[in-house]
């Protein structure tokens, strides 16, 4: 905690370097700390009559640094602070498929002052493969904003001769145990996804293993190195565009942007292969509806800054926004969808 305190306190001396700056330096640091905004409610007693916020507000992100899930509010932290003048302070909390940080979120008091970032694999994935993961995603906390979502796709190694999901389905079928898939661990997002397809393209899972890595970026190398053959993940435009990896197919409703001449799943007739990575805030149960509203507002206001923007972008994501009423409505729906996915797959993951 004593580190997070003294990375905090050099943001809040850098607060007059340009917007820019401050992004790029966000980025750069992928530790536990980054000068963020949040607008919330005064603490109860005599810190009532204080302006809010008067100390720095925590973001409780379930998974490492550096990943894409940290990246988002990583990146929008410098705008939110511009508008609100407060730091936050994101605590990362990794470990058993994002399960120990949404569940220090929820426990945390509902003072205004510490919040969860929810995201596709927790909020969707997770308590659909795990009846004992421990919370609710829809009823345990309250939902704030949707800030951004990005599409997956089918990579493959570059010397694999599959150029489309249903010819890749193809080479499995016919060559049993010899083309094997990689993800960034058990019952993530590259797991269940490929799961899913080899049940839709009805492909025996004993005829491609799963090899889980210690991360997505590790998994990416031993793609790249062929030790894996493929991934449904967020990939690498860099390894496409240098020869390394190709990718097939795209995971959204629309056609990725980052890959305008690539075909959805849904175009080439398996619309069940469907999976955005999003990314949003939540609050503890409890947490003022003045609360929810002001960090809603500021979270759009800061969705719009050009430079935010720009980095999201570049990372695959596009943003959201919207109101909490929104962000609701898109988490009973991922976590009814995924219930029904992973019941039609038949695997049992835990």
């Amino acid at each position: 905690m004593m580190r997070i305190e003294t990375v905090c306190l050099d943001k809040l001396g850098s607060r007059r370097m340009p917007l820019r700056n401050r992004i790029d330096r966000a980025l750069r640091a992928g530790t536990l700390a980054v000068a963020v905004t949040l607008a919330c409610l005064a603490v109860q007693g005599t810190i009532s009559a204080q302006p809010y916020p008067s100390r720095p507000v925590k973001l409780i992100v379930p998974f490492p640094a550096g990943g894409s899930i940290d990246m988002v509010p990583r990146v929008l932290g410098p705008a939110m602070s511009d508008l609100l003048g407060q730091p936050v302070v994101i605590e990362n909390r990794p470990g058993a498929t994002g399960r120990i940080g949404v569940i220090a979120a929820r426990q945390s008091a509902p003072d205004g002052y510490s919040f969860g970032i929810a995201n596709a694999v927790t909020h969707g994935i997770s308590p659909a493969v795990n009846p004992n993961v421990g919370y609710d995603p829809v009823s345990d906390m309250v939902p704030v904003v949707w800030l951004g979502e990005a599409p997956n796709g089918f990579f493959v190694n570059a010397k694999l001769p599959a150029r489309s999901p249903t010819e890749l389905a193809d080479l499995i079928r016919k060559n049993p145990g010899k083309y094997n898939y990689g993800s960034g661990g058990h019952g993530t997002g590259q797991h269940v996804n490929a799961t899913i397809f080899l049940s839709t393209m009805g492909v025996p899972q004993s005829a491609s293993t799963h090899v889980p890595y210690q991360g997505e970026a590790p998994a990416l190398n031993d793609l790249v190195g062929g030790h894996v053959s493929y991934m449904i993940t967020s990939g690498s435009k860099d390894l496409v565009d240098s020869g390394k990896l190709r990718i097939l197919a795209t995971t959204g409703r629309k056609r990725w942007f980052r890959y305008p001449d690539v075909p959805t799943t849904a175009e080439i007739g398996i619309p069940d292969i469907y999976y955005t990575g999003w990314v949003g805030i939540v609050a503890p149960k409890g947490t003022p509806q003045s609360v929810i509203d002001r960090l809603n507002e500021v979270a759009n206001k800061a969705l719009q800054d050009p430079k935010a923007r720009e980095v999201l972008a570049k990372n695959g994501y596009e943003p959201r926004g919207g109101t909490a009423a929104d962000f609701a409505e898109h988490l009973r729906n991922e976590a009814t969808r995924w219930r029904t996915q992973v019941t039609k797959t038949g695997v049992k993951f835990h």
